[in-house]
């Protein structure tokens, strides 16, 4: 059996050679296809050299670019090894074995061919295309990273109708392969051909819409560039047939601003006007929203500085009933509590035996006008319910009243009783006379100035009885527009005193 093998092989080789000398290279081809031996391969190689290599079959290929263009890996490495400049040996058509190898996907043998030679991959066809444009136009993605990987300025590169791979890319169906070339450089998205046409254009007029959107998501596109035909972006999308893809297509352009050429340069009344109308009606909106924002925190701090007014109004009713009580309490105590006592016996028992002094006199009249008024105060306080704020602040006003005079009537008793205390030292008694209506007396003048200031502005400065004469009213009021800065002066020197 091992002596019928080497005869059967010796025969197979015999017809091999007898092909080889007669020059019929597809003759060798189909005999190595069919007997399919990489060891064949290699004995053969053996008796060739770059001449042999550089004979073209009547397919205008040599038996490197054969085996490039069909996938054989081994057979490709080993040319590479022996003779590394095959890597640019071309047709007729100066398509080069790389350029075979990318078009059907051969990827490692691109690689095998790049790392042996990187600047085969810059020969182009005599149509001017590299192996990055064909394999752009048919979305060979791993091809494309391959190819940008080892020089990104293959991006650049213009066939003779000046399309760069970017429109070879856009013609085709592969989002993922447009954008991988812009990322490599963005700067072609608005090249143009001889036609002048961008990408932007190629893709409209293809009718991919997933690849116009994507180009329209650049802001350096030129939506509205125009070709040597006087025609946009738009225009092309008019002359589509009828379907999604064209609907889709109008409408992302128009989201984007796109016009017709007729257009470009040209200001469109209507849009301008639709635009402007917009514009007032936002900022219409923008205003009203701003101004029910400033109504609510205006309305919230009135009804917070309302709550603190009842609050302060309140506690003042609070504080004035207890004085009130206070001053009845000392009064009635007053009357029964005199210096030298009274009689017990006899038919006057229980006269005071100060009782025919003029002082004392003074005393019981004063002392028991304020005993009175105290007690009608409390009357009031505790009757009279009101709930307005405005009510509140004018009960306390005409009681304050009331109590400045039962004040001033228990001031007028103390001194009318210290006549009688101080005996002969009268002029103690005047000593205390003066002092005491010093003080009372410049006490009721302070509270004068503040009720003065507070209900008639007498001691205002001059802008702010401007601010009272041009509201009419006696009390300071803004608009909603008014500077903060005067609110915050009223606020902090205007009403530091409240006077009831």
């Amino acid at each position: 059996m091992m002596m019928e093998s080497k005869g059967l092989r010796f025969i197979t080789h015999q017809s091999i050679f007898s092909t080889v000398r007669s020059g019929d290279l597809d003759g060798v081809r189909r005999l190595l296809e069919q007997l399919n031996h990489g060891e064949i391969f290699s004995y053969l190689l053996r008796f060739c050299d770059l001449e042999v290599v550089k004979i073209r079959s009547k397919s205008d290929m040599n038996a490197f670019h054969v085996a490039a263009k069909r996938g054989h890996l081994e057979i490709v490495k080993e040319f590479l090894n022996t003779w590394p400049e095959v890597c640019k040996l071309c047709d007729s058509s100066n398509t080069s074995p790389l350029y075979s190898a990318a078009v059907q996907g051969h990827l490692d043998v691109m690689n095998a061919i790049l790392d042996t030679d990187v600047s085969s991959m810059e020969i182009v066809r005599k149509n001017g295309k590299t192996a990055l444009h064909n394999a752009a136009r048919y979305g060979l993605l791993d091809i494309v990273k391959a190819l940008i990987d080892r020089d990104q300025g293959i991006v650049c590169v213009k066939d003779k109708k000046g399309q760069t791979a970017l429109h070879m890319a856009v013609k085709g169906q592969s989002p993922s392969v447009v954008e991988e070339i812009l990322q490599a450089d963005s700067a072609i998205l608005n090249e143009r051909d001889k036609k002048g046409n961008t990408a932007l254009h190629m893709a409209t007029r293809k009718g991919r819409s997933q690849i116009v959107s994507l180009l329209l998501s650049y802001t350096a596109v030129d939506v509205n560039a125009i070709n040597n035909q006087r025609e946009t972006a738009l225009d092309l999308a008019d002359k589509l047939q009828y379907g999604d893809s064209a609907l889709e297509i109008k409408e992302v352009l128009a989201d984007y601003g796109a016009k017709y050429a007729r257009h470009v340069g040209k200001v469109d009344e209507a849009m301008e006007l639709k635009r402007t109308v917009s514009d007032i009606k936002h900022e219409v909106q923008s205003q009203l929203v701003a101004n029910e924002k400033t109504r609510r925190r205006v309305s919230g701090i009135a009804k917070e500085l309302k709550k603190l007014h009842r609050e302060a109004v309140q506690n003042t009713i609070n504080s004035v009933t207890v004085v009130a009580v206070l001053f009845a309490s000392i009064a009635f105590l007053a009357i029964f509590n005199l210096p030298g006592q009274y009689s017990t016996t006899g038919s006057e028992a229980g006269k005071a035996n100060i009782a025919d002094k003029v002082s004392f006199q003074v005393f019981c009249l004063l002392n028991a006008t304020s005993l009175f008024i105290s007690l009608s105060v409390v009357v009031v306080q505790i009757t009279l319910v009101a709930w307005d704020t405005k009510a509140q602040k004018q009960i306390v006003s005409v009681v304050n009243k009331l109590m400045w005079a039962a004040c001033s009537c228990t001031c007028g008793a103390f001194l009318g009783l210290a006549f009688v205390v101080v005996g002969e030292q009268t002029w103690m008694a005047i000593t205390l006379t003066v002092f005491g209506a010093t003080i009372l007396v410049g006490t009721l003048a302070g509270l004068c100035y503040f009720v003065f200031r507070q209900h008639f502005g007498v001691f205002r400065n001059d802008s702010q009885r401007r601010i009272k004469r041009a509201s009419g009213s006696k009390s300071f009021s803004w608009s909603y527009s008014a500077n903060m800065s005067e609110i915050d002066e009223y606020d902090s020197d205007i009403e530091k005193i409240y006077a009831l």
